[in-house]
């Protein structure tokens, strides 16, 4: 396996503006590292006025060691995921060991697609987030953010 340069410090975040939900619920479970100035996790609503969005973040790609997906059919559907995100993301997964961690949100094409796939998922394809109790869904995102401490920790 490749060793993350040491650059490569931050937790990136993709998701659809329509699955903000779930980030918002994510967040609330990153909240006490982030506070704690344990972990650095980064989403777009970082971006403020007056910065050049898409610089912001190639930036913060660039400085991802581990990246979360919120897959869903909106994931899928954004141009501007599949084009700007994920081609270096994956790119940075091969060659710098940067871990991807698909949360499969809703039902979606994650199982047809092969650059995606390949990635263990935090959950099962056919047990998406959307369909788990609120208790289950909490128990998922507590694991998933003690898993991103533990990968994001020096």
């Amino acid at each position: 396996m490749t060793l993350v340069p040491p650059h490569r410090t931050k937790l990136f975040i993709s998701y659809s503006h329509q699955d903000q939900v779930w980030l918002d619920r994510l967040k609330r479970h990153l909240k006490p590292s982030i506070r704690n100035g344990n972990l650095d996790a980064w989403d777009d609503t970082r971006i403020r006025p007056g910065q050049q969005w898409k610089q912001e973040i190639r930036d913060a790609l660039d400085a991802a060691r581990v990246a979360v997906l919120l897959i869903s059919v909106d994931f899928f559907d954004s141009d501007f995921i599949a084009t700007n995100e994920l081609p270096p993301l994956l790119a940075a997964a091969r060659e710098q060991g940067v871990v991807i961690l698909p949360l499969i949100v809703t039902v979606s094409r994650f199982t047809r697609e092969p650059e995606l796939c390949c990635f263990q998922a935090v959950n099962s394809p056919d047990r998406p987030l959307d369909k788990m109790d609120g208790p289950d869904q909490e128990t998922l995102l507590n694991r998933l953010a003690e898993q991103i401490e533990t990968l994001c920790s020096p």
